[in-house]
């Protein structure tokens, strides 16, 4: 669970109520997000020249076999296997630097094609370790008028891969650092890809949980990203936190949204409230 928090949060805008009365939450392609880099690091080419020569040299001997089969039985006749197979070697070496070029000049159509495929088939929910940043409400919590909800991050739907090197269905880390990803593709990990931004967004201490965006419940046709929604246990939901700024209307909508659903029965409502002395929020229960 790379020790994950025991609560993270997501931010909403007011008129989000319907994750609450609706149970559905929203994965988006990481192209849809308001960082341009997301999930676009640089691809300076598709792999070494000595990868290329070692995946060359891997295909050969199936490739030989597979074309010395192929042969009309009189060529074989007079063509022995390793006659064939040694005549193959020197034409693939011969060959050799016009098909390490090959992959060079392929690269900006897979760095142009790439993101554009990721964002038709995976989709993120970002959360953030922190419940009180001031910028977080902000940005993304319509400055302070809309709510957060508590996610229960030790909860099952956080941890569902269904292998160690499943890159979906789990909760993870996003890294922060100076440098962008650059390397040749077969090079990155899925951390390079999905879970790296920008130092300058470390303030928003960002988990993320990828799936599969063909898995949705529901989905909304939009321009120029299809909106996907996806179903979440109530019982994942620990708590939901005003805003200092959240209209009485709004608040009288999330505690009835939560009243009314006998599964959210357990969820505690809270308020963040402006500190008196220092420039930070308290989180306090709503009596």
């Amino acid at each position: 669970m790379d020790s994950s928090p025991t609560t993270l949060y997501k931010y909403f805008a007011p008129d989000r109520i319907d994750v609450l009365t609706n149970g559905l939450i929203r994965y988006s392609p990481l192209g849809a997000f308001n960082d341009p880099f997301e999930g676009r690091p640089e691809i300076t080419s598709l792999t070494t020249e000595t990868s290329a020569r070692d995946t060359l040299n891997a295909v050969l001997p199936q490739e030989a076999k597979n074309s010395y089969e192929r042969l009309p039985d009189h060529v074989r006749a007079v063509c022995t296997y390793d006659m064939w197979e040694e005549l193959l070697t020197q034409h693939m070496k011969a060959k050799e630097p016009e098909l390490i070029k090959l992959f060079d000049n392929l690269t900006p159509l897979v760095r142009n094609l790439l993101p554009q495929k990721l964002d038709e088939f995976l989709g993120a929910f970002c959360l953030s370790e922190v419940p009180d940043s001031l910028l977080m409400w902000s940005h993304y919590g319509a400055s302070h008028a809309g709510f957060v909800v508590a996610f229960d991050a030790r909860h099952s739907y956080f941890h569902e891969e269904k292998s160690p090197n499943d890159e979906l269905r789990h909760l993870r880390r996003v890294e922060y650092r100076e440098a962008r990803p650059s390397a040749t593709l077969t090079e990155f990990d899925g951390t390079d890809v999905f879970l790296v931004k920008s130092g300058h967004w470390s303030y928003e201490r960002e988990w993320r949980i990828f799936r599969a965006l063909s898995e949705a419940e529901t989905i909304y046709p939009g321009d120029p990203f299809a909106t996907h929604l996806f179903r979440y246990p109530p019982s994942a939901v620990q708590a939901v936190i005003l805003g200092e700024r959240t209209s009485a209307q709004t608040a009288q909508s999330v505690a009835a949204a939560i009243q009314s659903n006998c599964s959210l029965s357990h969820v505690r409502l809270k308020r963040a409230r402006p500190d008196e002395s220092h420039f930070l929020l308290r989180i306090e229960a709503v009596i």
